[in-house]
């Protein structure tokens, strides 16, 4: 469904729903998804003239799940930058201009001019650039647009242990993208060997080209790519032939019990004596381990490839639902499912999130939670700061997995949302001046019968419409249901309770005045109910009608 229409249909029918019922609920059906939303995935026509979702590219050379390490994504300045967007990795030293680029992904690129512009990336154990293991597969890509013909290093983590160079760098030399490997790979007997993918075609000037760099463990092809065509390649194996003595990529140098150990941790580098722009700089891996337990054919199915054609990106297909605004805070979803075929070895696995405030289709601030099919109640999970997971914003994301050999995908028809709209409580009734003397207001109202309720609120000014003070606490306790007994409530409006109440308001925006006797005030109340009370997203009652009262002292002539 596209989001717009839907955005359009709740926000022109939901106060009307909310009018006549005090239990709103409602079921979306997603069964169109733009295309900008869709990863490696294809639209097809089932024999029953039924569509459903397939993954568009099946083969094997997409079946090895890699995982971020680094992302530079360069959509913030400079000066506020100190760490990659996922956090592992520290910056010793940024120095960039964050520019808008029509081509750009995101809010911007980074640009490259001056001679101590760069980024200096710690590397530390327990991250990817500062592991001495076996590297497993693994992918470096970025986007960049070239100022000149000219030289500059755009990656960089190399060191000289023992006066030998050894690390990784890309780089451009008079125009042509070259990887350089030095000391990298090692065989079964430790010895080392470099790699120069340096056969590339030659790059223009003020235009953008994204460039990665990919090794898989499986059968030792390395490979350098150029907006997805290879430019270069050579295979990491003790015979030139895939899966033939696959050597191991490492940083570190071989024990003589099979085990790498570290020699350094070196910084790395981007952008360095580079003229030019880089965006979207990208590190991701999969260890040899995850590798053979999760595919065991992988051996088989690449053992006699020549020339495997790889690029290990992906291997799913992501559906991303569009972002869903229900308007109105706190909803529940209260059944997520999706109507899908699964063919032999495939699988359907889906993520659900979900907030008050507002987020876009890709942000990456809002935590996806993995759910289960017709998974019920999603509402009574908890986030991680211990709030349901309730809002009035929400997003589904599903992933179809194809086959352990590539060769079937899964199918997903429709994807369906359950959802119940928290409403607020009913607005109170019955509002009354109980009494009024020397310097005090008594009111009095019907009690609520809603089950959600926390308590209520009285609003007074000195005009109509006019708030001046608001009243939610009475001797340290909120206005509920248990102030006072029998049907009603009642709250008796005085100095110390003005004053009680103003000292509780953090904002101090309003008067609270005390009460002067012969001045006539306006009283109103609302009700408002147990979900994030105290933010913006409590769900409150619309003011009852306004009564008037006027302190005043009586007669003095007893």
């Amino acid at each position: 469904m596209n989001s717009k229409p839907l955005k359009y249909i709740l926000v022109l029918f939901i106060p009307l729903l909310l009018a006549l019922s005090r239990d709103v609920t409602g079921v979306i059906e997603f069964t169109s998804i733009p295309d900008r939303l869709l990863s490696n995935i294809t639209k097809s026509t089932l024999p029953d003239g039924s569509s459903a979702w397939a993954v568009r590219d099946i083969c094997y050379r997409d079946d090895i799940d890699l995982k971020t390490d680094l992302l530079i994504s360069f959509d913030t300045r400079a000066s506020a930058a100190n760490r990659d967007d996922t956090g592992r990795y520290a910056f010793y030293s940024a120095e960039y201009v964050m520019i808008q680029d029509e081509k750009a992904l995101g809010t911007g690129c980074g640009s490259f001019f001056k001679r101590d512009h760069g980024i200096s990336i710690n590397t530390s154990d327990g991250v990817w650039l500062g592991s001495c293991d076996d590297l497993g597969s693994f992918m470096i890509e970025l986007r960049f647009r070239l100022n000149d013909a000219g030289n500059g290093i755009l990656f960089s983590r190399s060191g000289f242990f023992s006066g030998s160079k050894k690390g990784i760098e890309i780089s451009i030399r008079n125009g042509v993208p070259v990887t350089s490997f030095y000391n990298m790979f090692t065989n079964d007997r430790g010895i080392l060997s470099s790699a120069s993918l340096s056969g590339g075609r030659k790059v223009s000037p003020d235009t953008w080209y994204h460039l990665s760099v990919s090794y898989d463990r499986i059968t030792g092809k390395l490979a350098q790519h150029i907006d997805g065509r290879e430019d270069d390649v050579c295979y990491m194996t003790g015979t030139g032939r895939p899966s033939e003595g696959v050597m191991a990529a490492s940083f570190g140098v071989l024990n003589g019990d099979g085990s790498f150990k570290c020699t350094e941790l070196p910084m790395a580098f981007i952008g360095k004596d580079f003229n030019g722009f880089i965006d979207e700089f990208r590190i991701l891996y999969a260890s040899l381990e995850e590798i053979e337990r999760s595919r065991d054919i992988a051996y088989k199915k690449h053992k006699w490839v020549q020339s495997s054609g790889r690029i290990p990106y992906n291997r799913e297909g992501i559906i991303t639902g569009p972002v869903t605004d229900f308007g109105a805070y706190g909803t529940s979803v209260s059944d997520l499912s999706w109507d899908g075929i699964l063919k032999d070895g495939t699988f359907i696995w889906m993520e659900f999130r979900t907030s008050d405030k507002i987020f876009d289709e890709h942000d990456s601030g809002v935590k996806w939670y993995r759910v289960t099919n017709s998974q019920k109640n999603i509402s009574s999970m908890k986030d991680r700061s211990g709030e349901y997971l309730r809002g009035r914003y929400c997003q589904w994301r599903a992933h179809l997995v194809v086959s352990p050999g590539g060769d079937l995908s899964p199918l997903m028809k429709k994807v369906s949302m359950r959802y119940w709209i928290d409403v607020s409580p009913s607005v109170p009734f019955g509002l009354e001046v109980a009494d009024s003397g020397d310097g005090y207001v008594t009111l009095r109202w019907m009690k609520n019968a809603d089950s959600d309720l926390m308590g209520y609120r009285i609003y007074y000014g000195t005009r109509a419409g006019q708030v001046d003070g608001i009243i939610s606490v009475v001797n340290g306790g909120v206005i509920d249901n248990s102030i006072s007994s029998g049907k009603y409530v009642t709250v008796r409006i005085d100095s110390s309770i003005i004053n009680e109440n103003k000292n509780a308001d953090r904002r101090s925006v309003l008067l609270y005045p005390f009460l002067e006797n012969t001045v006539l005030y306006y009283f109103s109340v609302t009700a408002y109910d147990t979900y994030k009370p105290g933010t913006p997203y409590n769900h409150e009652s619309e003011l009852s009608g306004h009564v008037t009262g006027r302190p005043y002292g009586g007669s003095q002539i007893k």
